[in-house]
């Protein structure tokens, strides 16, 4: 399995900016999922921000945590819950194969 990363760069006018963090909007369309998908695997727990506040920033590991889910949902044709409970085991196999 190969986990592929993305570089989160914002072009502002002509100059190139590197920014602390995403919002949920640019998550979105990077996952290539609806807005409302986003804001649910954020409601759920499944994607962590940086920051709470007026308007939560993600890093990039959120974008590859939600592309995870994502294919989970499409591939095994999951709900939220379901979805939810698979990637929980998932880490707790990541974290037990770190440990050995």
């Amino acid at each position: 399995m190969t986990v592929q990363q993305y570089e989160i760069i914002i072009s502002r006018k002509h100059e190139l900016v590197s920014v602390p963090g995403i919002t949920i909007h640019e998550l979105s369309r990077l996952c290539e999922c609806h807005l409302s998908v986003a804001k649910r695997l954020f409601s759920i727990g499944l994607i962590e921000p940086l920051s709470v506040g007026t308007t939560p920033l993600f890093d990039r590991s959120a974008v590859v945590r939600a592309r995870k889910a994502l294919r989970l949902k499409r591939d095994l044709g999951l709900n939220f819950d379901a979805m939810a409970l698979v990637m929980e085991l998932l880490d707790r196999i990541d974290e037990l194969e770190r440990r050995f």
